[in-house]
């Protein structure tokens, strides 16, 4: 499988409500009258920052990021198919309309392989309230083989083997970039609620394991977020 993560944001002017509406409204439009795009993909999802995240106080173990408002996920049965859909003029007019109407052209995107899962606990997807995403670039001194090794062994490892660090963490995946990019992967974290996200950030081990780690491993300042609910699943096979 192949798997396209791109994080999105709303064009200036738009309201965040507003945006989301639009964003589902118009994606679930798209696929339902274009069977040729429903075609190339196996499973398209959207996740949607959640309200309270636009208003809360942050957390001083937080790293600032810019204002993203989602992240699209769409599933491919092989590159093929990825490539077909880029190509496809329907979905490229679609691209340019949401564009002209709700989206900012910008976005931050990581094509990745099938997911690394290195937590999942039975259940847990199912009653999570609360996803984290976020996109990740290398720190610049490490090789890009030996980070995506790091991460998956020992910042993984941490998840799996530490009790602190696992018992909040319903479900954990890594999406390791296929090739070599802005970005080199994406993190998706699944939480029972935002309360117990932020309670996590305070524990000892976070301090004392994961936030070096995090100094070691990646670029401070490449670290983009969003905490999304449930997704909106828009195509399902």
């Amino acid at each position: 499988m192949i798997k396209l993560l791109q994080f999105v944001k709303r064009k200036p002017g738009v309201g965040s409500d507003d945006f989301q509406q639009q964003w589902r409204a118009q994606q679930q439009r798209f696929f339902a009258e274009t069977p040729t795009a429903r075609k190339l993909v196996a499973r398209v999802e959207l996740n949607h920052r959640i309200p309270e995240d636009y208003i809360r106080s942050r957390h001083d173990s937080e790293f600032d990021s810019p204002d993203w408002d989602g992240v699209a996920a769409y599933w491919f049965a092989n590159r093929g198919d990825y490539d077909a859909l880029l190509e496809l003029p329907a979905f490229k007019a679609f691209s340019a309309a949401e564009c002209a109407q709700y989206r900012a052209e910008k976005t931050a995107s990581v094509l990745a392989g099938d997911e690394l899962i290195i937590v999942d606990k039975p259940g847990g997807r199912a009653r999570a309230g609360l996803k984290l995403l976020c996109i990740l670039h290398r720190n610049n001194a490490l090789e890009r083989k030996h980070f995506l090794k790091h991460w998956r062994e020992h910042h993984g490892g941490l998840f799996q083997n530490v009790p602190e660090l696992n018992e909040p963490v319903l479900a954990y995946d890594q999406n390791q970039g296929l090739e070599d990019g802005e970005y080199d992967g994406v993190t998706e974290q699944w939480f029972v609620s935002l309360p117990e996200w932020i309670e996590s950030l305070g524990v000892a081990a976070n301090h004392e394991l994961v936030e070096p780690d995090v100094a070691y491993m990646l670029d401070p300042n490449s670290i983009q977020f969003i905490l999304a609910g449930r997704p909106t699943v828009v195509v399902e096979h």
